[in-house]
């Protein structure tokens, strides 16, 4: 497994947290465009959705080729009343989680990486499949949430941002 991606992977908490810095609550809650979800519902999709691939890396490392059920993002923003969620608690769940699971992946064998699950929708995922889908997962959403910021009049270059989106070239490796 390409340590670079591991590391991207690990710091992506930082990464999301520059890119909502210095937003007021009114700014999160609104829903400027693209997209329907404010910046607070995108990160807490972020945290709900990285809880569950983590526990699906979790469940791959430790059991036979486990099956991996599908989760509806947009029924998870809209049913699990996300504005009454926590931000804050998101954000900082997203960070902790991403920490904290990133040194169970330095340690890893690079044959652990390649451990399969069955995804009912997707198919045969492995580790090293799922860290890179949600290194691009955040980005994907980070592109969206910049789009938003610029639309509330709070842009960020990427000279005040402080990161750059991962490129194709390295997302290929795993494959």
């Amino acid at each position: 497994m390409d340590c670079q991606l591991i590391e991207l992977w690990a710091r992506g908490g930082e990464k999301l947290r520059r890119a909502v810095a210095g937003l007021s609550e009114k700014e999160l809650q609104a829903r400027p465009g693209p997209g329907a979800w404010s910046i607070h519902e995108l990160v807490v999709h972020l945290a709900g959705s990285d809880a569950i691939a983590i526990d699906r890396m979790k469940r791959i490392l430790t059991e036979e080729n486990p099956t991996l059920l599908y989760a509806d993002e947009s029924a998870y923003v809209e049913r699990l009343f996300t504005h009454d969620q926590s931000f804050d608690d998101a954000l900082l769940l997203f960070e902790v989680n991403r920490r904290q699971f990133a040194r169970v992946l330095r340690r890893l064998s690079d044959e652990a990486f390649e451990r399969p699950g069955m995804h009912n929708k997707a198919g045969v995922v492995t580790v090293g499949r799922l860290v890179a889908m949600y290194v691009q997962h955040l980005d994907n959403h980070l592109e969206f949430l910049l789009a938003k910021r610029k639309k509330l009049g709070k842009p960020l270059t990427p000279e005040t941002r402080g990161f750059a989106f991962i490129g194709s070239e390295l997302l290929s490796r795993i494959h």
